[in-house]
């Protein structure tokens, strides 16, 4: 496939990973007005033993370079979703994609298949993110591309659902080949485990995705506890 490196696989916290890297470097890097394209195309799935009756989804956060969305702030911790969804259970509006959409051909490992599932046992998604920057300076790449992502399990119980504590945080930066400048090299920053009443950053991206008062230092501690208080788990 042109433009993925190896496909890299992790585990952490019954997250499962399968992560194909993605860099596309202009044909002329001293060109004027040439960027380079890169991201990931990636699978992140979670399971769980025994019945149960409630459905789980997933839950992504980004830390982009570029706006993805209107909402979006760079180099900032946000919900990685386009809008609030219309469901009736809170932490529903935030999971991540939705039903119907299928992952498009700029995705040779995931082309055709759906960006989301979820289920009582069994929940994942798909992204194929892509971020462009054009900072070249004679020939070498300037730009930074460091790009985080967390993700969290959602069960849609109750009226607002229950995000679990333990979840994962990971990462990719991209860099200019130091014997070929030529060529880019994909970095991955390896999946650990993160948990989130510890995480301010990632409760304050919630909170303002789903329009809680940030205004004052007074109000964001009240919107993080609101938060704070959907999380179950050590």
């Amino acid at each position: 496939m042109p433009n993925y490196k190896p496909m890299q696989t992790y585990v952490v916290n019954k997250l499962d990973m399968e992560v194909h890297p993605f860099a596309a470097a202009p044909e002329n890097r001293f060109e004027q007005g040439v960027a380079l394209q890169y991201g990931a195309d990636f699978k992140i799935r979670f399971r769980r033993q025994g019945e149960h009756k409630d459905t789980l989804g997933l839950l992504q956060l980004i830390f982009p370079q570029t706006q993805i969305f209107q909402h979006t702030q760079p180099h900032a911790w946000n919900v990685d979703k386009q809008a609030l969804g219309q469901e009736t259970v809170t932490m529903a509006k935030c999971l991540y994609g939705n039903d119907a959409t299928l992952i498009g051909a700029h995705s040779a490992p995931y082309q055709g298949q759906h960006m989301r599932s979820l289920g009582t046992g069994e929940c994942w998604l798909i992204d194929t993110p892509r971020e462009i920057s054009g900072a070249f300076a004679n020939g070498v790449f300037t730009g930074q591309t460091s790009t985080k992502f967390a993700n969290y399990v959602v069960e849609l119980s109750g009226a607002d659902g229950r995000i679990f504590n333990q979840g994962a945080i990971w990462g990719y930066s991209v860099v200019q080949n130091g014997q070929n400048l030529d060529e880019f090299d994909w970095l991955v920053q390896p999946p650990r485990e993160v948990r989130l009443r510890d995480t301010n950053e990632h409760l304050d991206a919630i909170a303002r995705f789903l329009g809680l008062d940030q205004t004052t230092e007074e109000a964001r501690k009240a919107a993080r506890a609101r938060i704070a208080g959907m999380v179950v788990g050590g």
